[in-house]
This record gives C-alpha cells, structure tokens and sequence, in this order.
C-alpha cells in the first residue's frame, strides 16, 4: 500500500485538508479547490457571484459552468424544500448583517426569493436587485471537484475535508467523528465509503450569521449522501426545520441526523413524497 500523504491549505474561508497516495493528485485537487474559490467567493469582487450581485439585475451575466451547475442545483433544492434552502433570501440577510461585503457597484437587494433567479446556458439573471449566498453549497461542490481531481490525477483512494465538508473514495472506508458544536466532544462516528459527509453547525457561542434560515432549537446537522454537495444543501435544509426535509433526503437517498439545543442527536428517517 502506497504511503498516505496529508497536506492542509487555508481556503474557502476555512481549512482544508487533503489525504490520499499521490502528492500530484493532492495538488490537482487543491487547484481544483481553488478554482472554486476564485468563481463563487463573494468576498471578491471580480468572482462570478460578485458579478452576478453587481450586474444580474440589468443583465444576464455570463459565468462559467462550474458557478451555474452550483447555482441549478441550489435551485433544485430550492424547489423540492418548498424554499427552505434559498441562495437569494441568505444572500439578502447576509448582505443586511454584514455577513457578506455589499461591494461599490452593487445594489442594496430587493429580490428576496430564489424564484426571482434564473440561470440557463451559463446566462444567470435576478429579476431585481438581489444577491446571491452559495455558500451553503459551494463548498460540497469544491469537494466533489476536488476528489474528481485526485482521480484524474491517479489516486487510488482519498479524503477531503473542507471544515466538515468531507468525501472520500478508495476500498477502505475513511473513519469521521462528528463533534457537538459547543463542547468540541466527539458525539457520533461515520465511516465514509465512496460517499460525502457534511455537518453544518452553529457557532461555540450559540450564533449563526452564516445560517440566516436556521430554526431555533436546533444546533446541528450532520448528512450522508453520494455527493458533498447535495450533503452540503442538505444540512441547511435539515437546520430550517423544513417539514419536507425527510422528503428531500430521500431523493438523493441520504442518511441524516440533529442535534439540538439541549445535546440531543435525533435521526431523522427518509420519507417518500405522497403521490
């Protein structure tokens, strides 16, 4: 068995580390990683997003097919939660709180619902000034990009894990402990298999600006699906106490649990939609 490397990198506004048996796939999934960051960073201002939250109002702006297969699937997810997972409405109350920088040339937001977005052949429009959060989503996306990197590159088995956005890929399942956001303890163990892990949390302290559509009560979220980013959306999905959240998990057959404001895990079953 070839040896294991592990390299780690500040990025997507967190850390990210990277495991696998080939040094050049590590760094063909770090630029992978990168390249995410460059397209969907609302922190910079040349970034498609930026460009989109500038211009999208008064025109179609043209991103690359990375930024409008993330933005097609938030509104995949937007549709099938009834609206509790909306890249427009966090963008809006990210920009409100401060959460997210409002930069020189674009406007305060009006639009306020994903059904205000639209994205065809690369082409992204908002009907109104608006803005546009893929943070809850982008980050999976990374990690998929990423892991598709280390198996071009060669690699033969990996892990990657961007601040609780985890995939791995090999014969040997990847060993992930989750932790209780405010204490730090371990509280559950998940063997990642070919699949994707995400947990998305509130703060040690109990906030929770980067989850704006979050339902008191509960702490956590923890999914398990085939992919990160589906993981990724799914967490927020479970964290809005979404009544159709069960119904979304079972379209991309993943597994989840919570845990709330007192400590408690709680798992939470699959449900087929009624036909």
């Amino acid at each position: 068995m070839a040896e294991r490397l592990t390299r780690c990198r500040p990025l997507l506004g967190t850390f990210v580390e990277i495991t696998g048996d080939e040094g050049a796939a590590i760094e063909a999934a770090f630029a992978a990683i990168e390249r995410v960051h460059e397209l969907m960073s609302a922190h910079q201002p040349d970034s498609d997003v930026s460009r989109i939250n500038c211009f999208a109002h008064e025109r179609a702006v043209q991103v690359h097919p990375w930024t409008a297969a993330v933005i097609e699937r938030a509104l995949y997810w937007s549709k099938q939660s009834g609206g509790a997972f909306d890249i427009v409405a966090a963008g809006a109350a990210a920009v409100d709180s401060g959460y997210l920088p409002r930069h020189s040339a674009q406007p305060k937001p009006e639009c306020r619902s994903w059904t205000g977005l639209r994205v065809a052949d690369c082409s992204v429009g908002i009907a109104a000034p608006g803005c546009i959060d893929i943070g809850g989503i982008a980050k999976g996306f990374a990690v998929d990009r990423a892991v598709d990197a280390m198996k071009a590159a060669g690699s033969q088995c990996g892990l990657v894990n961007a601040g609780g956005d985890i995939a791995g890929f090999g014969r040997q399942p990847w060993p992930v402990q989750v932790v209780e956001p405010a204490t730090r303890q371990a509280v559950a163990n998940v063997a990642v298999v070919n699949g994707a892990v995400a947990t998305s949390s509130v703060q040690p302290d109990g906030s929770a600006p980067h989850l704006p559509m979050r339902s008191a009560g509960l702490r956590s979220a923890t999914v398990c699906a085939p992919n990160a980013t589906d993981a990724d959306a799914l967490t927020k999905v479970l964290l809005s106490g979404s009544p159709l959240a069960a119904i979304c998990l079972e379209l991309v057959e993943a597994r989840a649990f919570v845990i709330d404001d007192s400590g408690s895990i709680a798992a939470i079953e699959r449900q087929r939609r009624a036909a």
